[in-house]
């Protein structure tokens, strides 16, 4: 912490020469911090297709799809905005409805063991589901979801996820999170099409947490200080 300290207050003027003289354990840690020496992230044994690079392809594609929102306006993207570092810049998240927080950062989540901000799911997947049945977020339904799979992407879920089940005779509308109208709707369904549209719900989640998996952060100005120190760049130590 005394070193995190220290590290806050050094912000040497333009054109100052670098004065931190820092101890070789203090360069070890230093040099620890980089990006560069952050490893994999752990494996997710609740996700077989976390690090399939086709999932993380069909996951992307996902994530930008607007299709998969109530009124065709909203996608992943629309608040984790990949020209703004995956966030949306907003005191408080806006899709179909004003959020109560603010978009929580995407990028390196899969560190993470738990995600939102009060830490109530233990996986990215779990966590992707959330928000599009929400009905501030993405208000949609897992029935009419399971169609646009079947409609758009039924190759490459097929290739991942193996044959899509059977959706003939399901109600165009129906969740057990929706509207009272969906939740009547879902009432109304077999045990085995709610399991069918369950398997589908869960998959669509699982590949946009392959995608996530490769979202990092790119190289920030301590990074670049942390390559000055760790090759004696004085100069260079003046970035931040």
């Amino acid at each position: 912490m005394a070193l995190l300290v220290a590290l806050a207050g050094f912000a040497p003027a333009a054109g100052a020469a670098a004065d931190a003289d820092w101890s070789q354990e203090e360069r070890s840690i230093i040099t620890s911090m980089s990006l560069s020496k952050l490893p994999a992230p752990p494996a997710d044994p609740s996700n077989a297709v976390a690090d399939k690079p086709e999932a993380a392809l069909l996951g992307k594609r996902v994530f930008a799809d607007v299709r998969f929102s109530r009124n065709g306006a909203v996608s992943c993207a629309s608040c984790h905005a990949p020209d703004r570092q995956f966030q949306d810049d907003r005191p408080v998240g806006q899709g179909l409805g004003l959020g109560k927080r603010r978009t929580m950062p995407v990028a390196a989540s899969a560190f993470s063991p738990f995600l939102f901000w009060d830490g109530r799911k233990d996986s990215q997947w779990a966590q992707a589901l959330g928000p599009l049945e929400d009905g501030a977020e993405h208000g949609g339904n897992r029935v009419r979801y399971a169609q646009v799979i079947r409609t758009v992407y039924l190759h490459e879920y097929e290739s991942l996820f193996g044959a899509m089940p059977d959706l003939q005779g399901l109600p165009t509308d129906a969740s057990p999170l929706g509207t009272q109208d969906e939740q009547r709707a879902w009432s109304g369904m077999t045990d085995g099409q709610r399991d069918a549209v369950n398997r589908i719900f869960a998959n669509l989640g699982k590949a946009i947490a392959a995608y996530e998996r490769t979202v990092t952060y790119g190289e920030s100005r301590f990074d670049h200080y942390v390559d000055a120190v760790r090759n004696g760049d004085r100069a260079g130590e003046q970035v931040l």
